[in-house]
C-alpha cells in the first residue's frame, strides 16, 4: 500500500490524516486490514512536537548523553555490590596488576574453570588441578585447596600473627585488621596478602598452561623473593 503523495514527509503525512484513500490501493481485506487497523491504532495518538530533531537518552532523567550517567549505568549493571568500590582497599606497595587482580577476585571476575563452564566454553574438566577434589571455584582457590592451605600458615609463622579461625576470601583481604602490626607494617602484611593471591592465581595458570609442572614446594619462596624484590626496588628509586 503505497502513498499517493510519494514526497511527503513523516510530519507531512501526520498533517494530513490517515485516510485509505490517499493510498495508491485500499487495504484488500483480510490481514491487510487488520493490519492496516492496528497500524491506524498505534498511530493515531501520536503528537509531534514543533522542535528539531535530536537523540534521546533514556538512561538520564534529563534525556541528554553524558559520560556520569554511562558509568553509573555500566556499574549498576556489572558491580555486584555498590559499595564494593568503596570497601576496595589499594595498596601503592605493590604493582597495580595486583590491586586490580585483588578487585576482580572480589567482584567474581576470574575466569576460573567453573565460571568458564557456565559461560558454555568448553573445559575437559572443572575439577581443580591441584588436590582433584573439589570444582575449581574462586574459593577453593584462593582459600579451600587443601594443597595450598600451609602457604597462609607459613605466612602467620613468618609475620609472627595470629592464623585465622576461618577462612574466605573477605577474610584474608582483611587479615590485616586482625593484627597488632603497627601503621607501616600492616601495609606491608597487607601487600603480602596481596602478592599470595597473585602468585597463586600464577601458580595456577602455569600448572594449567606452562610446559612443565611446577613444585607447590617453591611457591612460598617465590612469595617472599618477589616481596623483597618489590620492597627494594620501591624503596631505592
Amino acid at each position: 500500500m503505497l502513498d499517493v503523495h510519494r514526497g511527503n514527509f513523516v510530519k507531512e503525512r501526520f498533517l494530513i490524516g490517515w485516510d485509505p484513500g490517499n493510498l495508491r490501493g485500499l487495504p484488500r481485506g483480510g490481514i491487510e486490514q487488520s493490519q492496516w487497523d492496528a497500524f491506524i491504532e498505534v498511530v493515531q495518538n501520536v503528537r509531534l512536537l514543533d522542535r528539531s530533531k535530536r537523540l534521546g537518552w533514556l538512561i538520564d532523567v534529563s534525556g541528554m548523553f553524558s559520560i556520569s550517567s554511562a558509568n553509573t549505568f555500566i556499574d549498576s549493571a556489572t558491580l555486584v555490590d555498590t559499595d564494593i568500590r568503596c570497601d576496595t582497599r589499594w595498596n601503592n606497595w605493590v604493582p597495580i596488576k595486583l590491586n586490580i587482580l585483588m578487585l576482580r577476585i572480589k567482584l567474581g571476575g576470574i575466569p576460573t574453570k567453573e565460571r568458564l563452564s557456565h559461560r558454555c566454553v568448553e573445559v575437559q574438566s572443572i575439577m581443580c588441578l591441584l588436590c582433584s577434589a573439589v570444582v575449581e571455584t574462586i574459593d577453593h582457590l584462593f582459600v579451600g585447596c587443601r594443597e595450598l592451605l600451609e602457604i597462609l600458615s607459613r605466612i602467620a609463622i613468618w609475620w609472627d600473627v595470629h592464623l585465622l579461625d576461618r577462612f574466605d576470601i573477605d577474610d584474608i583481604m582483611r587479615w590485616v585488621d586482625s593484627t597488632s602490626l603497627r601503621v607501616g607494617q600492616r601495609k606491608a602484611f597487607d601487600s603480602v596478602i596481596i602478592l599470595t593471591f597473585w602468585c597463586l592465581w600464577n601458580f595456577r595458570n602455569k600448572f594449567v598452561f606452562g610446559p612443565t609442572i611446577p613444585r607447590k614446594s617453591d611457591h612460598f619462596d617465590a612469595i617472599v623473593e618477589r616481596k623483597f624484590f618489590w620492597d627494594f626496588n620501591a624503596f631505592t628509586h
